[in-house]
């Protein structure tokens, strides 16, 4: 389903090599998730890539005491970068309200809205993925 995501907007996802390393570690489903993380890369359809430790650095250390890897690097880069970022935390999401100037996010259901609102997918197929990612907070839905 992540594949079906990504494709609509093919070329313009970095994912840090933190989060394919975060991914990794995770026992239930790291070696199925770095399998398609590592398609994706080869396909182009997303890019890795890795911390400028002079730009990026302070920030990632300073983001990495209380956030994960995965969730550091991708704040760090689009900060620096000047780049929105994709994060379903919301200790993340918060992250990014606090910098001067504030890295933009969108999380899950957010991308799946656009993609129903834009005609890229039907309602059926944004709720059916909506579903599988098993987020049951009340507060977050897909909305059209």
């Amino acid at each position: 389903m992540l594949v079906r995501i990504l494709d609509l907007w093919k070329g313009r996802w970095l994912v840090p090599q933190e989060v394919r390393e975060e991914a990794a570690r995770w026992k239930a489903e790291g070696q199925r998730v770095t399998m398609l993380l590592d398609d994706l890369n080869a396909r182009r359809v997303i890019r890795y890539t890795e911390i400028d430790p002079r730009t990026e650095g302070r920030l990632f250390a300073s983001l990495n005491r209380t956030l994960g890897g995965g969730e550091s690097a991708t704040i760090a880069i689009a900060h620096s970068r000047h780049l929105g970022a994709a994060l379903d935390d919301r200790a993340a999401q918060n992250a990014c309200g606090r910098l001067n100037p504030p890295v933009y996010w969108i999380a899950t259901e957010d991308i799946l809205t656009c993609a129903a609102t834009e005609g890229l997918m039907s309602l059926s197929e944004v709720e059916a993925i909506w579903a599988a990612t098993g987020i049951t907070d009340p507060n977050r839905r897909v909305g059209c």
